[in-house]
């Protein structure tokens, strides 16, 4: 494995930033409505389950304003197929070239595995978000984003098989089960397994979340920050897994620097789960960070390219010590167009290094409008 473990890096990372944007912060900040170079894609961890919990998405370090807001939907279509080497070797052994989806006696076998071989994670889920953000303050935005969530699809299901097939890459155990299937099984070694034959539901809202942001003052010359606190509340039905049934807390730090035509942005925090009600987990707390590079065409004054890294924990971190449980790293690129009925966006994630614990693909379209 490449990527291995270093939360306890990540929490180091975390405390001393925050201090240090603490301690030397002065000055005045530039609201984001006067800005040019836009905002990073709104994209989270869309890994199994994590898009249950707490999400935050990159942002500008900059305010709205005082009585400024902005409105935000963003559609992301992700792939999933992730499985232990011992499971995909089954399935070629009791498949063959007989492609067809689990049933119980895979099952059996799959959570018949020591604990950190049993997982299998197939399925194709949508999220639908809509965002509104006021500025309340110069410095202080209220936010509220509200989830639609769809299990199945056979949008990328197909395309990826094809593509790995075109290619000669190998399909990783896709060629021995169906296309247009959501299916988890999840072993644990309390009994609290987590099975899923058919998708829970075809769809439906899932828990608010409400942020908190705080520009900080300008602590050095044409760097801007802020301090982004969130909470989910538990308000939807978490059996057919709309949501975790608990409370979510977590925070965001964001810091970045614009020049004439591109722009860094860096975001990190951490998100503290509750337990999941439906299969009586609690993950561990889960450190992040967000790299994004914003490029704005001289030739088309109106285009910007964003691509942003992602690193965080997985929610099994602490259950398991396999490749589920290393360090999730993907990359997001993308295009946005300022129109007169706002910013549009198209981008695609790719997940590097490790493949077997976060989506194989993503696609991603957004519509964002300031005022």
């Amino acid at each position: 494995m490449l990527i291995k473990r270093h939360w306890k890096v990540f929490w180091l990372v975390n405390i001393i930033c925050l201090f240090t944007l603490t301690g030397i912060a002065h000055g005045q900040q530039i609201s984001l409505i006067h800005g040019s170079m836009g905002e990073p894609f709104r994209i989270r961890d869309y890994a199994f389950p994590s898009f249950l919990m707490l999400g935050f998405s990159p942002t500008s370090a900059a305010p709205l304003g005082r009585g400024h807001s902005a409105i935000e939907l963003h559609y992301s279509i992700v792939n999933s197929f992730q499985v232990s080497q011992e499971v995909e070797d089954y399935l070629k052994q009791s498949r063959g070239s007989n492609r067809r989806p689990l049933d119980s006696s895979d099952v059996d076998f799959i959570l018949g595995l020591p604990q950190e071989q049993a997982y299998y994670i197939d399925g194709e889920f949508g999220i639908f978000e809509f965002a509104v953000h006021w500025g309340l303050t110069q410095r202080i935005d209220l936010g509220v984003a509200v989830n639609y969530i769809h299990y199945g699809g056979n949008i990328l299901d197909e395309t990826i098989f094809n593509v790995h097939d075109s290619l000669s890459v190998s399909q990783s155990g896709r060629d021995y089960v169906q296309n247009d299937r959501v299916q988890v099984v999840l072993g644990r070694d309390n009994s609290n397994d987590v099975v899923l034959l058919d998708r829970p539901t075809s769809g439906g809202l899932g828990d608010p979340h409400f942020f908190l942001r705080y520009a900080l003052p300008e602590f050095v010359s044409n760097w801007r920050s802020n301090l982004t606190v969130g909470v989910k509340v538990p308000l939807m039905e978490e059996e057919i897994f709309l949501s975790t049934g608990s409370w979510d807390f977590g925070y965001q730090l964001s810091v970045d620097r614009r020049f004439t035509r591109d722009a860094w942005a860096l975001n990190f925090g951490a998100v503290f789960p509750g337990v999941f009600k439906q299969s009586d987990f609690r993950p561990p707390n889960l450190p992040f960070v967000n790299i994004s590079w914003l490029h704005k065409f001289e030739r088309w004054d109106n285009i910007h390219s964003s691509v942003q890294v992602f690193l965080a924990e997985h929610p099994y971190r602490a259950t398991v010590d396999s490749a589920l449980s290393d360090m999730e790293v993907q990359i997001t690129a993308g295009l946005k167009w300022n129109t007169y009925v706002g910013v549009v966006g198209f981008a695609f994630t790719e997940n590097v290094f490790n493949f077997d614990n976060t989506p194989d693909f993503g696609l991603h379209l957004t519509w964002e409008f300031l005022k």
